[in-house]
């Protein structure tokens, strides 16, 4: 077996340079993710009837959506329309999760890069009634539920939820916000429901 010629002290002196130097580079590497990574919940309780409701899910004073309730009739011989609405509208470069008809998700749904948003108008529930009646929408009456939210701070791209639940009595409806929350680290998911 061959032994080192180098003294003891310049051995000891190496081992302690590759030690600082392995640590150096651990330290680097905590820096290259997200120390400050962070779900900003707000609670709330806000019944849209008919109208709309403007929601600045980051509190920026932006609007990043729109909620939108609209109830109303028409003659339409030989019978007369009935309908209610609810749908959401993104800002610009905003987007709601799923097409055109936003996808009703439940606790522990990731929202995130891996999903794909509709930047358009989007209908989670619609009801008409006329000589026959029928629905349009994935939300269900009465359930809980959460919209996938993808938006756009200072080009960067941010995810988030606002939980909804859609009542309806006869020919009207009402939306009920409950809470939102949004995930502070551009480009990281959330989860459905996530409040911290």
């Amino acid at each position: 077996m061959k032994t080192s010629s180098c003294p003891e002290s310049v051995r000891q002196h190496r081992n302690r340079f590759a030690v600082a130097t392995i640590l150096a580079g651990v330290g680097l590497l905590a820096l290259a993710w997200p120390a400050d990574a962070q779900v900003v919940y707000t609670p709330t309780n806000i019944t849209i009837s008919e109208g709309k409701y403007k929601l600045d899910i980051n509190n920026d004073g932006v609007t990043d959506f729109t909620i939108a309730v609209s109830i109303g009739q028409n003659k339409n011989p030989p019978c007369q329309n009935h309908y209610y609405t609810v749908q959401e509208r993104p800002s610009q470069d905003n987007g709601a999760e799923s097409s055109r008809y936003p996808a009703e998700l439940v606790t522990g749904d990731e929202i995130g890069p891996n999903q794909t948003f509709y930047a358009g108008r989007g209908v989670l529930l619609s009801w008409h009634r006329s000589c026959k009646t029928y629905w349009t929408g994935n939300w269900v009456l009465g359930q809980p539920g959460y919209l996938g939210l993808s938006f756009q701070v200072n080009g960067e791209t941010y995810y988030g939820w606002a939980q909804l639940t859609i009542t309806s009595a006869g020919d009207v409806a009402s939306a009920t916000l409950t809470g939102y929350a949004y995930e502070s680290t551009p480009g990281m998911p959330i989860n459905a429901g996530q409040t911290q």
